[in-house]
């Protein structure tokens, strides 16, 4: 099982609000069961699959605000792991695996999020407008178009945006959740 626990770090007012509102948004990601609201900054859930789980966490992770655990428990629930795991930094990923190489394995998936939170922070606002058009499935033509950009300029964004290292460590990430599930004792 896999569970994903976040802990709100973000200096906003009414914390409580924006901590329910942000589970109630995320819950609608595909995978992602409702979160169990823990604390005033504290939302856990159970996700259906690596993908869904890395999902969730990109999503965490480009919000800036929030200190992730990912746990991925051999026996239970994956989101008693999460909990352990969860630190207190915003942005970044820390990692609980109980399989046979638990270590090794955590520290792989927190280095691959750890190279992703830094793309992300590196965004500017444009680019997380091109980069959030081309990962709902919009070609380049489409994004621009959308953007009322052109293609060309559209490409550019994508590049300074970090596209490429962002889709590179998504696919790392992916594999490595992947690979830690599938080796569950």
């Amino acid at each position: 099982m896999i569970g994903v626990h976040a802990r709100y770090r973000g200096r906003g007012k009414r914390r409580a609000e924006v901590v329910a509102r942000s589970a109630e948004a995320l819950a609608t990601l595909p995978g992602v069961s409702p979160f169990e609201i823990l604390s005033v900054e504290d939302i856990r859930t159970d996700v259906d699959s690596p993908e869904h789980a890395l999902n969730l966490v990109m999503a965490l992770l480009s919000d800036g605000n929030w200190a992730i655990g990912l746990g991925i428990a051999t026996h239970g629930r994956g989101i008693f792991a999460a909990t352990d795991a969860a630190g207190t930094r915003p942005a970044q990923v820390r990692v609980a695996v109980d399989t046979r190489n638990p270590g090794t394995a955590a520290e792989d998936i927190a280095a691959a999020f750890a190279l992703l939170g830094h793309v992300l922070h590196k965004r500017t606002l444009e680019g997380r407008e091109a980069t959030s058009l081309v990962r709902r499935g919009m070609n380049q033509n489409e994004a621009a178009r959308e953007l009322g950009i052109s293609k060309q300029a559209m490409s550019q964004r994508l590049q300074a945006a970090g596209w490429q290292a962002e889709q590179a460590g998504w696919k790392l990430a992916l594999n490595l959740i992947t690979r830690a599930e599938s080796d569950r004792a």
